[in-house]
């Protein structure tokens, strides 16, 4: 079945795909348009599809059969070359170079391979070898060579799609695909008028000896005169691009760009395919050729996120976040319970449970295969489906300080205890028999996001990491005795659980909590939930959204328009080791501020000494700024050193396990979410001004010296913005 065109605009981009079944042509199109742009081309890409002149009704999967049969030769078969070779009728000598040709090709599977042939004999004995292992192994590069006329019937299919109006286009061509493009292109006539400005190969098996044999019967290795330039990929794990280089096997000698690239996300994944043609077109270094050759605007809208694409070449489902366009009039809407049906519908009731649909607000949570995805990038504009992204993995950040702030004077000058403020934390959930919550029945409700469907409100008292715990207790809440106190202790909490009993969680849970508290505070009179800590965060890729404009920043920036306070740990990746002649060397690295602490519509907390700040300065551990798009990040520091708070797994009958000491900036925020706790509680004309509330913590901080990428405004002073207003 060949490739429908019918548009009568020339492409600006031509795939010719490689060997094995393939889904249907404008399936196997649209996933290289995502894979490389992000988003369907239309009129400006063609496939030339051929995989139906081989293999009718076969279309069996993104990569088809055909690779995970050669997969499995190379694991299992291979592996017994003398068994290869008995079953090709092989013998004496020709048997022996048969074996090494097996151990070979397995070998290549874990290292670059350095010479170009595999079979190292003669040509008059290597031809007809190499003939029965492609007829055993690889039957379509066998059937296009050697059976008759299939050759020129799977020639005809790139010569269908070729432009006709003589202006430069790109070719991307995978696998058994190069072959093809390499003896078509070559074929042409000056007066064809085909410009091809960029050629691109990936997984390319034209550098492996046997394989020249065969395309010299036909064609000389001088690159086609209609190429301005060539570039070829090579995963290093490839076993079809056995050769990885073809810079010195075609004339004019290094006119052939080679690049050994690997997609080292992926890399160690389970059932990760390095031949995957998805997984080439999306790693940067092909897209920054075919962009390049294409003239591309890499600002240019998208549908799948870089990432995502990336990660659509690996077989397990992976987390997104599918965001859906704003209704016309800014209101809530059904469309997200709308979306999420059609994804059912996409998905089939035998997966529904394994892809854990879970409508939210603005966004539809799933996880999702790659033809799921790519099938959603194709109804996007009836699904009303704006972009899909990477719900990026979240984690907690761990690495006598109510003094250090200034909290205590404030207690006893102004009664600041946050009365009548409560303040959400989303971390690992809180265990609420703990004794230092009993006094002021300081934990209000804890809500599980972890579940597919709505927050569920929970009765159970569990925490099994701590985090929460931890941090709870540094915020509100007081010992019987009076000796741990929380820096607002007593206001009340809503805890919700976004991280698992790990620490782990995903942007899917966070951007659930944060619906939970929108709606909370829309259904009451005023703000229910005054601030949200997170001590929290996660990597940020810049070529995926703008610094600060991830799908969560982007709730957390509605909360804080909202009127409510958000509270940042800025990230514990202030520290890196580096090998020198000498051993392990620490260095202070700037620029590790994270997601979200990349937020500018949030007070992001950095570390500091939790007894001596002045003379210890910054913790090594605290990460550092600017942000990547240059803004001064963390916004303050508090302490986050060795901070003693309330121990999830405390001794019913010991008082003395109570309390456990931990470090990091996971500490240092909630030092402040609680002195903003405190602050609201006496100035209660500040509820619902965040910006007004950041710019005088800010403004009453005290310096402690160091650089502003390090400290921020320096450390806050709850008496200084008491009195300040």
């Amino acid at each position: 079945m060949p490739s429908k065109q019918t548009s009568a605009a020339q492409p600006r981009i031509l795939y010719i795909h490689g060997i094995g079944p393939k889904p249907h042509p404008d399936v196997v199109r649209s996933m290289w348009d995502i894979a490389l742009f992000g988003r369907e081309r239309g009129a400006d890409s063609r496939l030339a599809y051929w995989a139906d002149l081989l293999h009718k009704n076969e279309h069996l999967g993104v990569e088809g059969r055909a690779a995970k049969s050669l997969r499995r030769s190379t694991h299992d078969d291979v592996i017994n070359g003398e068994r290869i070779a008995l079953d090709l009728g092989l013998r004496g000598e020709a048997a022996l170079h048969a074996t090494k040709f097996a151990d070979d090709l397995l070998a290549s599977r874990a290292r670059p391979a350095i010479g170009k042939k595999i079979l190292p004999l003669p040509s008059l004995l290597r031809k007809p070898i190499a003939r029965m292992f492609l007829e055993h192994l690889v039957k379509d590069t066998a059937a296009y060579f050697f059976k008759p006329g299939m050759r020129k019937k799977i020639q005809q299919r790139l010569r269908d799609v070729l432009p006709t109006d003589g202006k430069p286009f790109t070719l991307v061509a995978h696998s058994q695909g190069s072959i093809v493009a390499f003896e078509v292109l070559a074929s042409l006539k000056p007066s064809d008028n085909i410009h091809v400005d960029a050629l691109i190969t990936i997984g390319s098996p034209l550098g492996i000896q046997e394989v020249q044999d065969f395309v010299m019967e036909k064609t000389p290795l001088v690159v086609p005169r209609c190429v301005k330039r060539w570039y070829n990929f090579a995963d290093p794990l490839d076993p079809v691009a056995f050769d990885k280089g073809l810079a010195n096997d075609f004339e004019p000698d290094g006119f052939v760009h080679d690049d050994v690239i690997m997609n080292k996300a992926l890399a160690r994944g389970e059932g990760f395919d390095p031949h995957s043609a998805v997984g080439y077109l999306a790693h940067p270094s092909v897209r920054e050729a075919v962009y390049a050759s294409t003239k591309y605007d890499t600002r240019s809208r998208f549908v799948v996120a870089r990432d995502v694409a990336q990660s659509m070449a690996a077989p397990q489902r992976q987390s997104v976040l599918v965001e859906l366009v704003a209704s016309a009039n800014g209101t809530r809407s059904d469309r997200p319970t709308q979306t999420a049906s059609i994804i059912a519908e996409i998905v089939g009731e035998d997966n529904v449970v394994d892809a854990r649909i879970d409508p939210l607000e603005r966004f539809v949570a799933a996880r999702l295969t790659a033809s799921e995805i790519a099938q959603i990038a194709q109804r996007s504009d009836t699904m009303n489906v704006h972009a899909i992204w990477k719900s990026s993995s979240k984690r907690k950040l761990i690495s006598r300080s109510s003094a250090v702030i200034h909290v205590d004077a404030a207690r006893h000058s102004y009664g600041a205890l946050g009365a009548n403020i409560t303040w959400a934390v989303l971390d690992t959930g809180v265990n609420t028999k703990h004794p230092h919550f009993a006094q002021h029945g300081t934990i209000a409700e804890v809500w599980d996001c972890t579940t597919v469907g709505a927050a569920r409100l929970l009765a159970s008292d569990r925490d099994a990491d701590g985090h929460g715990t931890h941090v709870s207790g540094i915020i509100a809440g007081t010992s019987a005795d009076g000796t741990h106190l929380g820096m607002a202790p007593r206001a009340k909490l809503v805890v919700y659980k976004v991280l698992d009993d790990d620490g782990h969680g995903e942007d899917a849970w966070i951007i659930k909590a944060l619906d939970h508290i929108a709606a909370s505070n829309r259904n009451a009179s005023e703000l229910k939930i005054h601030g949200v800590n997170l001590s929290l965060g996660g990597g940020f890729d810049p070529t995926v959204y703008g610094c600060g404009h991830s799908p969560l920043c982007q709730e957390l920036r509605r909360r804080w328009r909202e009127g409510v306070l958000v509270c940042v740990a800025a990230g514990n990746e202030g520290q890196t080791s580096v090998l020198t002649d000498d051993g392990s060397l620490d260095l202070n690295t700037s620029m590790s501020i994270g997601d979200p602490a990349n937020l500018e519509d949030a007070i992001v907390v950095g570390s500091v000494h939790a007894d001596k700040p002045h003379l210890y300065g910054i913790s090594s551990f605290s990460s550092r700024g600017p942000t990547l798009d240059g803004r001064i990040k963390p916004d303050v520091v508090a302490p986050g050193e060795r901070i003693s708070s309330c121990n999830t797994d405390f001794a019913v009958r010991s008082r003395a396990s109570d309390y456990i000491e931990q470090s990091g900036t996971s500490m240092a925020a909630p030092h402040v979410s609680g002195l903003l706790a405190a602050f609201l509680s006496i100035r209660r004309e500040f509820i619902g001004r965040p910006d007004d509330v950041k710019a005088l913590l800010k403004r009453t901080s005290t310096s402690i010296g160091r650089d502003v990428y390090h400290q921020g405004a320096g450390i806050p002073n709850l008496m200084k913005m008491l009195l300040d207003v």
